[in-house]
Formats: C-alpha cells, structure tokens, sequence
C-alpha cells in the first residue's frame, strides 16, 4: 500500500502505527540481503510507536503523517540517529537534526531507520566499499542506483512506506527508476536543505521517494511546509528532446520510449519534438560539483584522504585542482543552459524523456553499451538526469515499461517552480499507464 492508504487505515482504526512498524520491520529483515538500512533501532522505534499508536487512541494526533514509518537517507541528520553519509572520512559539523527531518517529525512521522547510500552523494550506482553495495529491489545481482539507492529500495520493498533522498544530478531519479518506485526532485530550494550534509549547494536538491505520485505530491507540501495546488490538465502537451537524446539511449530503452510516444496521442495527449541542444552540459556539470564537493570536504581531504573511498578521493581531489576562473566559467555556462531549456518548454506542458539509458546493470557494471558505443557508466547514466538538476527545475520520475524484466522509469520536466503542474502531470501519466 502507498502512504496515503495507510493514513486511511490508521484514521478509520483499521491499523495502528505499532502495526504499520511491525510490517516495516519483517520486510527490513527479510530483505536484508539488499543491504537498504544504514541504521535502524527497534527497541527506541518500537517505543515510538507505542506512544503514537496511544496518542491516537486517545485522539491526540500530532500532523498528517502521524504514526506513519518512514526512513531518510544518511546525510539528513536525526535526532538519536548517527549520521556518515557512508563514509569514513570525518564530516563537516551538522546540527542534531536537518529541517526537513524536523519537519517530517512535526507532522507526527515515525521516522524509524536511516539509508544507506553513496559515498558522500558523489556517485549514481549506490555501490559503497565501506558499507557494502545497496542491491536492487527487484534483482540483487545489479544496481539500485545512487546516490539516494537504500531509499529508493527501502521504498520498493516495503521498509516503510516513503523515503526522504537529495538529487544532484539524478540521485532521486535513477534509483527511483531502477526499482520501479516515483522519485520527485521539486523546484531548486523548494525543500529546505538546512543542516543536511551538503554536496553541492548550487545543485542540491532534497526530495521524496514514494510509491504514487500523489504520495510524492503530499511529501512535498510537507517538506516544503506550503500547498502546491495541482495544476488540472486535460489534453496535456508535451515535448520530447529527440536531439538530445540522439545516441544517449540503449536500443531497448529506445524502443520503449518510442512505443509510449505512439500510444499517448490514442490518451488524448499531444507529442512535440523540440530541441534541447545542451552543448556541453555533462563537462559544466562535472566541473560545477567537483568544485564545491572539493570545499566542502577539503579539511577532511588533505588530512583523512584514507577516510575516502579511491574513487570519491579521486573525484575531491580533481575538483580541489579546479581553479576559481574554472568555477565561474561553470557558473556562466550554466546560464546559457538554461536559456535553452527555457525555449525548449515553451508551447509545451513538460518535456518527456527516459530516466536511464538502459535497466539497473549488474553490479561492477564499468560501461554501457548506448546506440552510439560504449560510454563510461556514469556519463551513460547521470546524462539524462543531471542537466534538471543543474538547471533546478521540477522533475518527476515514474516506472513507465519494463526491459529485461526491469523497471524503466521516465521523467517529466517542468518549468522552474511549476511543481503543481509537473505532479499533476506525472498523476494523469501513471493513472493512464499503470
């Protein structure tokens, strides 16, 4: 069941919070083996859930998730809760408890467990060598995608019943489409990311993992601590980035994608090719969050470069030897990128496109092999997702087609701060494609 059901259930008597924990706790033990919890305490949960499921009975109810188990990634921190953000390496100082967590709590969540995740965000497979790899919900041999993958998989699994992530640059949205669950990334700054582990503070974004998209919709209005009213739409409009996308797909993928486009005109909905040529976009991305990572991390870099996985230590280390200009360029490029995704929405309600290039690949997968040839893992994967998150516009991710028995899951791209209208859009696309 989705987090609204169960909020159904505990108002009408039919479940209690302790119920719902219980449930959460089976699943987390018989799924052990995906490796989706970084830290979990039953006996202080189990206490929680007691005085919430009293509190109830009495009529007490604290907000709207009330008695409702969810978890949060690793970098948030929560009171009582270790935060390592699947590192060794020493973190900057971070509060007792980040906002969005506090506003979680507010609303009487019962925040049980925490996710594990990659290394300190820098990374989209989820495989981790200080924590162990999180493995994918629907198949342990491959990948749950990072950095957010314990949430994504916790959520696809029923270890409680939604998740709080961040996306950098698709670090909601590949693990969502990995293991077949909704990932929102709203608006740049939409949700607070106060006293939460930073990587990127110009590209960071914080976010839900659910599996509906009205759970994704009612998080956020949480998180957010605002409404979002849905923008209604009838006949929506949407435009599809061929060039973009030209080469940076699977043939599978492809052939998925191209058969949901032949099927929406019969929904009452009109497909636009439009043109998103991101000049560069992967090279000003990777520029742009090495630098900042690199300065967030720098003390623990030059005196616990141990504490750092090779490759994370590597990415710090090519991002410490960028210069001020490098970042300022970054920053400039920036700008004109948002020039054209601008022209790209106009006359168009979003913009459609596959999350990944191709389903979760095996674990240790290194390249991918797209219609244009083998490309490295992580420029195959993060391209399709890191220019939305660059940019700072909503985007939503929902499975859409199955490959090799895998979830796909597509994005729905709006413009910045039409959030409404991107959920109410990813609603009318899973209502009509399931």
């Amino acid at each position: 069941m989705d987090l609204l059901e169960a909020k159904r259930l505990l108002e009408t008597g039919r479940t209690t919070p302790l119920a719902l924990l219980e449930e959460a706790l089976e699943r987390a033990k018989a799924f052990q083996d995906r490796n989706a919890l970084a830290y979990l305490d039953e006996e202080a949960a189990r206490k929680e859930a007691l005085a919430l499921t009293e509190e109830l009975r009495r009529g007490q109810v604290r907000g709207p998730l009330h008695g409702l188990p969810l978890t949060v990634k690793d970098l948030f921190p929560v009171k009582g809760m270790p935060t390592r953000a699947g590192t060794k390496a020493p973190l900057p100082p971070l509060p007792e408890e980040a906002r969005a967590v506090r506003r979680l709590r507010e609303a009487g969540a019962l925040l049980f467990a925490k996710t594990n995740m990659h290394e300190i965000a820098l990374g989209i497979t989820g495989e981790n060598p200080w924590t162990g790899p999180v493995r994918n919900a629907v198949d342990p041999s491959r990948q749950a995608g990072g950095s957010s993958g314990g949430s994504a998989v916790a959520v696809a699994l029923g270890i409680g019943l939604a998740s709080l992530g961040t996306d950098t640059g698709g670090s909601i949205r590949i693990p969502a489409g990995f293991n077949g669950v909704v990932g929102f990334k709203p608006s740049y700054g939409r949700v607070s990311l106060e006293g939460a582990l930073p990587l990127s503070r110009s590209t960071d974004h914080a976010g839900p993992l659910t599996r509906s998209v009205r759970d994704a919709h009612f998080l956020t209005e949480i998180l957010a601590g605002e409404s979002i009213p849905l923008e209604g739409v009838q006949n929506p409009v949407f435009g599809v980035p061929l060039d973009f996308l030209e080469g940076r797909l699977g043939v599978e993928v492809r052939k998925a994608f191209t058969r949901l486009l032949e099927d929406l005109p019969a929904l009452r909905a009109e497909v636009r090719e439009v043109s998103l040529p991101l000049e560069g976009v992967y090279e000003v991305y990777t520029r742009l969050v090495r630098y900042e990572a690199a300065r967030i991390h720098e003390k623990a870099l030059k005196e616990h470069p141990e504490g750092f996985s090779p490759q994370v230590r590597e990415a710090l280390l090519a991002g410490l030897a960028l210069t001020e200009k490098d970042y300022r360029d970054a920053v400039a490029e920036r700008e004109a990128l948002r020039l054209e995704l601008v022209k790209a929405l106009r006359g168009v309600d979003a913009l459609l496109l596959p999350v990944h290039p191709l389903p979760a690949p095996p674990l240790g997968t290194e390249e991918a092999e797209l219609e244009s040839g083998r490309k490295g893992h992580r420029e195959a994967c993060i391209t399709l997702t890191l220019p939305f998150s660059l940019l700072g516009v909503p985007t939503l991710a929902l499975p859409f087609a199955k490959v090799e028995g895998m979830p796909v899951g597509l994005q729905v791209v709006g413009a910045y701060g039409e959030d409404g209208k991107v959920l109410a859009l990813g609603g009318w696309l899973e209502a009509r494609l399931g």
